[in-house]
Parts: C-alpha cells; structure tokens; sequence
C-alpha cells in the first residue's frame, strides 16, 4: 500500500509520483513529498520503521527522520489539520483496497 500514501503525497505536493520513488533524494519539495508518504505509511497505515525502509529504499534512520520532521511541521494547526485529512484518506484507501482483494480472492475461490 506504500503506492497509496506515495500518491497521496505526491498529489498535494504536486510532485511527481516516479520522483517519490527515485533513489535519489531530488529538490527539496520532492524530499518533503517523500517525508509525508514515509509518515502517512507509518502513522497511517501502521508500517514497522523497517518495512518503511524496504519500501521507500531509505535506511531506518531516513525513515525515523522523515517521520519526526512532519511530526515536528503538524505545530501549525493547518499543517496539522491537512495531515490529518490524508491519514484518514490514506486509511480509507487501504480498507477499500483490502476489500476489493478479499472479494476478489472469494470470487475466484467460487467454482
């Protein structure tokens, strides 16, 4: 689910989605586009710091960073409030998705 909150991300950012994934840490508002999808991915969606890694090709200390520093930006209320909306979107996304998967494994599963 990591192309979900990657999207997310991405989206309000108005970054390219390819650009979160890059190996590279890229400009500035690329790097923070990646930091909100590392976090919405952790807090959101509930993602060990070390399935995080392994996600967005980063080492554990990139992914507790990325993670503290929108922590630390979610002071400014409006900040706050916007993050808040995407976890419960990312949330959201995730559920229906899971879903659409059991479904799907039930219908295949039916002769």
């Amino acid at each position: 689910m990591a192309s979900v909150c990657r999207a997310a991300a991405a989206a309000v950012a108005g970054a390219p989605f390819a650009a979160l994934a890059a190996p590279q840490r890229g400009k500035a508002d690329i790097a923070r586009a990646r930091q909100l999808a590392v976090y919405l991915q952790h807090v959101a969606l509930g993602a060990t710091i070390t399935a995080c890694a392994g996600l967005f090709g980063r080492d554990r200390a990139t992914i507790r960073h990325a993670c503290a520093r929108i922590e630390d930006a979610r002071d400014d209320a409006g900040f706050d409030a916007a993050v808040s909306r995407l976890e419960a979107a990312a949330k959201a996304q995730s559920a229906l998705v899971s879903q659409l998967i059991d479904a799907f494994h039930q219908g295949a599963d039916s002769p």
